[in-house]
């Protein structure tokens, strides 16, 4: 029979964007699901956003292909914020 105080203590939760290494943000960019904290998650939108902006620039693509990527990474970005609202955030 353990004792300890922490015999049924769950493991740490993930640290938030001041806490997490430049590895873990960058993770957090590249993989397809949400982050695993809200902060997370805007730092990675916001990231996101930025490099999109910056390849549309040098680039210069036609209003329409500019709009229509523009219009795909937002949507993805909006999945990945539902999702991690309704399943992943609230269960903290």
């Amino acid at each position: 029979m353990n004792t300890t105080p922490s015999a049924g203590h769950s493991p740490r939760p993930e640290p938030g964007l001041l806490d997490a290494s430049f590895h873990d943000l960058f993770m957090d960019c590249c993989r397809l699901g949400p982050a695993p904290t809200r902060s997370r998650e805007l730092f990675a939108i916001g990231v996101t956003a930025v490099l999109i902006g910056l390849v549309l620039v040098i680039v210069q693509p036609p209003l329409a292909a500019g709009a229509f990527a523009v219009g795909i990474a937002g949507a993805f970005m909006a999945v990945r914020w539902g999702i991690g609202t309704r399943d992943k955030w609230t269960r903290r």
